[in-house]
């Protein structure tokens, strides 16, 4: 509030009515600039108790399609484990153009991200991994947090290509509660 009415206060009382309303019109922009750029860094998910059975969320924005993909994938979510035993779930954000993100037409992102995550699933599928599946938000970060609040995964695996410190992996590294695996395919 003082970010607010002093500057105001001393416009009125340099400049009048006129710079006064201008500046307090001012700050409220600035204040509401900077709240719209501050990232929450809380938790995302919650810590899963060890009892429970295994339930990985895997999330990937591009289709496991290649065979030396595919592969990967299975060994990395099988590591130590018997597949039967986890519950697996592949998640897919919805990334969208400025236009149509502007224009709110989310439905060609969300049939993209369903065919990726379709073709994925029957991959992983024949190489005997079964996987159910689930479209999200656009921004990766966002996604995830979304889908945890739902589905109490106790490790997430974040697959990329190429990009092996990407932002998201950072993110989601500091503030994710389960288990936190980056696999880069490259």
């Amino acid at each position: 509030m003082l970010a607010i009415i002093v500057p105001a206060a001393l416009g009125f009382a340099l400049g009048g009515p006129g710079l006064g309303i201008s500046i307090a019109g001012l700050s409220l922009v600035a204040l509401a600039v900077i709240a719209a750029l501050i990232i929450p860094r809380d938790p995302i998910g919650r810590k899963p108790h060890p009892e429970l059975a295994r339930r990985l969320l895997v999330v990937t924005s591009f289709p496991i399609e290649d065979s030396r993909s595919i592969q990967r994938v299975a060994d990395e979510v099988r590591l130590g484990f018997d597949e039967n035993d986890a519950e697996i779930r592949l998640l897919t954000p919805a990334t969208n153009t400025f236009l149509r993100r502007w224009a709110t037409d989310l439905e060609r992102a969300r049939d993209r991200a369903q065919r990726d995550l379709v073709v994925s699933v029957a991959s992983l599928t024949l190489a005997g991994v079964d996987a159910t599946a689930s479209v999200g938000d656009e921004n990766l970060v966002r996604a995830v947090e979304d889908e945890l609040a739902g589905y109490d995964a106790t490790e997430v695996f974040l697959i990329t290509t190429g990009d092996p410190e990407s932002e998201a992996a950072t993110q989601l590294r500091e503030r994710l509660l389960p288990d936190f695996h980056h696999v880069d395919l490259r």
